[in-house]
């Protein structure tokens, strides 16, 4: 896929590519964004999604 403006920074522009529709949280990030006691980070997570949502706008 090929885009006709950037933002200037990768790291954004890679997450443009991703395909997420709405606050979808994928399953790997349960997984994946841990406490040191193994436990889900909830807040982390939910904190993130928005922030992928902010910028898939």
């Amino acid at each position: 896929m090929s885009y006709l403006y950037g933002s200037g920074n990768d790291t954004v522009d890679e997450i443009g590519k991703l395909n997420f529709i709405g606050d979808i949280v994928p399953h790997t990030w349960y997984k994946t964004i841990l406490r040191e006691n193994n436990k889900t980070y909830l807040n982390t997570i939910i904190i993130l999604v928005d922030i992928v949502h902010w910028y898939r706008l």
